[in-house]
């Protein structure tokens, strides 16, 4: 990072150094997403992404309608198996899978949003380009090309970059490769795994600062050569680089040795490790955990099944823990997957790449029940290549969630061309 060492009487040499080396870390060290009591009255939202395209069929179970059972001879949720949603005037005959029991708790409890029929026009059913237009959510995404959709911002982005000016690519933690979503003109998020293996950058800068004969030199009070102001500008960031890289080094094994009480899965670490970030006063706004496993060509009743239970339990262990931390209402999950699965089973037990797919909004003061018309699987209702016609832009949810639950104008964020829902209170 450095180049080759600087000598002492390199002053303007050292004032470069200053300027372009060290001014930037010390803005990151303001932005330290832990142990900050005052950060733990804003809003956060938890993404889970289900890589692969979830089967919203057998998520949301739609057991009143024959036409399910027709199409899936050897794939469906027994009537008698699925987790009837009840309690509401209409329950439009739909049931969760049976793995999904905690889910079925919360929508008792009106905490638990069920959005059926979930997509956009113009599906696409590759995985990477329908990634990349929920990522965007961009007006016109859907006629893109992947290229042209990398290219964009993603709709967490420009929320960081309109809502969150001066917090730092630690508004928005991820897990797994950098997603599209956070990417804004001015932020990128920051990754679990950089903050494990390298806490916030410091930790080469660290290398590199200790490596170097000036610097070191620096740390001497008595040091001559340059302004005192300059010299202890020099000391304090290099101490508050130093305390806060091992601060969160120590912060993650902990996490790690502990377990906290979650399921050894996946899932269950990820939401493990968010819900100590929130605990400790994270100034975290977003978070993104991902759950794969969801390309369910072949065998498929065994695998989601896991993946289902894998979901619940986690979950359930997290929102166990939010409450016991005592901010539910400024804790909100939503899962969201790139597209769902075709109605009919394909040969080899499994189902292929579909469209429109149910979302779960969990806490945060949601308004819970059934948004949208359970599946009808009829007519035009179903696309030509067997997936299922949207009901609901996904942009909609989008949009209610920035609106109503973080309380932001959605303007130059999602288009105003899809409308919100009332989703919470």
């Amino acid at each position: 990072m450095l180049g080759a060492p600087l000598s002492m009487g390199a002053g303007a040499g050292l004032t470069s150094f200053l300027g372009q080396s060290l001014t930037g870390i010390a803005q990151e060290a303001i932005d330290i997403p832990i142990l900050n009591d005052d950060a733990r009255g804003h809003k956060i939202l938890v993404l889970i992404q289900l890589d692969g395209g979830n089967d919203g069929l057998n998520t949301v179970v739609p057991w009143g309608n024959r036409r399910y059972y027709q199409a899936r001879r050897s794939i469906a949720i027994k009537e008698t198996d699925a987790i009837k949603l009840e309690g509401i005037k209409d329950n439009q005959g739909l049931g969760l899978h049976p793995e999904l029991n905690y889910f079925s708790e919360l929508f008792k409890q009106g905490k638990l949003a069920v959005i059926n029929n979930v997509g956009y026009a113009n599906p696409n059913r590759s995985h990477f380009r329908s990634g990349a237009i929920w990522e965007s959510a961009m007006e016109n995404a859907s006629w893109m090309n992947e290229d042209q959709l990398r290219a964009q911002t993603g709709w967490l982005g420009r929320y960081f970059d309109q809502c969150c000016a001066g917090e730092g690519n630690l508004a928005g933690v991820y897990h797994g490769k950098n997603p599209l979503s956070m990417r804004g003109e001015s932020f990128r998020g920051t990754s679990v795994a950089d903050l494990e293996n390298d806490p916030f950058g410091y930790m080469k800068l660290r290398n590199d600062l200790m490596s170097d004969p000036v610097f070191r030199k620096l740390q001497n009070p008595a040091s001559g050569g340059e302004p005192e102001s300059k010299l202890k500008f020099v000391r304090d960031v290099s101490k508050d680089t130093l305390s806060a890289s091992d601060k969160m080094r120590k912060f993650l094994a902990d996490v790690k040795q502990r377990g906290n009480g979650f399921p050894q899965t996946g899932l269950g670490k990820q939401l493990g490790l968010i819900s100590q970030f929130i605990s400790q006063g994270a100034s975290t706004r977003v978070y993104i955990a991902r759950i794969g496993g969801f390309d369910t060509h072949s065998k498929q009743l065994a695998g989601h099944a896991a993946r289902m239970k894998e979901i619940n339990d986690a979950v359930q262990a997290f929102m166990s823990q939010i409450d016991v931390i005592g901010v539910e209402k400024n804790v909100a999950v939503m899962t969201f997957s790139e597209f769902g699965r075709q109605l009919k089973e394909n040969g080899t037990q499994g189902t292929d790449h579909g469209a429109a797919a149910p979302m779960f909004l969990i806490g945060g003061g949601v308004k819970g029940g059934i948004y949208g018309n359970a599946p009808k699987l009829k007519g035009d209702m179903v696309a030509d290549f067997g997936g299922l016609v949207h009901e609901i832009d996904f942009r909609s949810v989008y949009r209610s969630v920035l609106e109503q639950y973080l309380g932001v104008s959605s303007s130059g964020i999602i288009s105003d061309v899809f409308a919100p829902m009332k989703l919470y209170t």
